[in-house]
């Protein structure tokens, strides 16, 4: 195999699972944008920048990193990134955050549910658990075909609310600095920049083992790279577009649980029933990797322990979601964020190592690691 073979159709694919992965309830309803963007008026535009290229560059890592180190078990990626002394930590609290992140999307299906069609909760809450279960059983292939076909078509839909809503009161933008001060926000600490770097922070966390693990399937550490840029690109994109869209329309979505659907209840109701329904797409597609990280660290994909361990936890995960839902974003992301922070710099040192071994190898010279010449190193 070429290993600079390009296929933009795979590109295209692992872009579209990286993005769907990482577009879940709290983006798809607008709040995890209002806590983290919207709720710090316009100098929240340069977060959007900020956390653009941060996560591009998680999406990028990811991927090269899964197609040369061909990971087959999450327990190889957190060894590889924290080594054999620390990755037993990492591992243990990143699973307790992700399976944070898959109540916060039961709790997410709940709120979509009931704010718009008036529904109990509890039918958005079991209807998620259960359509989440299903399709973590049928394995990691099929999951990225499906998640890389739902993520393509959120993404279109995200963006054209987003900029009809920005084109149909642009006046709205002006008015955000005065207005801003009169309203009371749920918002995440840290000003502007530092939700710009919690944000990406915490769904490199999310999205972390299951791109790893998309990327061995790669027909090179090139294509795996763009696919990840390219996802992270996009991201960037729709964040922007529904940030400004939010911002135009502040005083009237500022205290929604939902306020993506009342952005598209103002272009027409048909648009908003759509809206409603691709919302919950949007919900599914990080429910169900979520769960499928978590579970795929007791037992091998196909098995029956597999089954039962997706069961009780889809029951568990059920229970949890009945929490209040801006509640759960306000808590579980911000301190997943941290987290995801501390990853940023092993990320990159590792990053760092791989190009030191490689420029090694082809100078054939020795390189020192913890005062011992090492001249071999396991970068595929």
């Amino acid at each position: 195999m070429n290993s600079n073979s390009v296929s933009m159709k795979n590109v295209v694919k692992f872009a579209g699972a990286y993005l769907a992965c990482a577009i879940g309830s709290g983006f798809a309803t607008g709040q995890e944008i209002m806590q983290f963007f919207s709720a710090h008026g316009l100098m929240s535009l340069a977060g959007v920048a900020v956390t653009t290229i941060l996560f591009a560059w998680c999406g990028g890592m990811f991927m090269k990193h899964g197609y040369e180190q061909q990971f087959k078990e999450p327990g190889e990626i957190m060894g590889f990134y924290f080594g054999p002394k620390l990755s037993r930590f990492f591992e243990i609290l990143f699973q307790v955050f992700l399976y944070g992140v898959y109540v916060v999307m039961i709790a997410g299906a709940g709120a979509t549910l009931s704010e718009y069609f008036g529904l109990d909760p509890m039918v958005g809450r079991v209807t998620m658990a259960a359509a989440a279960f299903f399709t973590v059983i049928l394995g990691l292939t099929k999951l990225t075909d499906i998640l890389g076909s739902l993520g393509t078509v959120i993404i279109v839909f995200a963006l054209a609310v987003g900029v009809y809503s920005i084109a149909s009161n642009v006046e709205g933008l002006k008015t955000v600095s005065s207005l801003l001060p009169t309203l009371e926000i749920t918002k995440t600490q840290g000003g502007w920049l530092g939700s710009a770097i919690l944000y990406p922070g915490f769904n490199a966390i999310v999205v972390m083992i299951l791109s790893c693990s998309m990327g061995r399937f790669a027909n090179s550490s090139k294509e795996a790279c763009r696919g990840g840029l390219l996802g992270g690109a996009l991201f960037g994109a729709a964040i922007l577009a529904m940030n400004l869209g939010l911002l135009a329309n502040l005083g009237d979505v500022f205290d929604k649980a939902v306020p993506t659907l009342v952005l598209a209840d103002h272009i027409h109701p048909m648009v908003g029933l759509v809206f409603s329904v691709i919302i919950c797409c949007g919900i599914y597609t990080t429910t169900v990797p979520m769960l499928w990280g978590v579970v795929r660290h007791f037992a091998q994909d196909g098995s029956r322990k597999f089954v039962l361990v997706a069961l009780i936890l889809s029951a568990l995960g059920l229970v949890l979601g009945m929490t209040d839902f801006k509640a759960l974003v306000n808590i579980i992301y911000p301190f997943s964020g941290y987290a995801g922070v501390i990853l940023f710099g092993f990320i990159a040192w590792r990053e760092f190592q791989t190009k030191r071994v490689k420029h090694a190898h082809r100078e054939k010279k020795p390189i020192y690691v913890g005062g011992t010449a090492e001249t071999t190193m396991s970068v595929n």
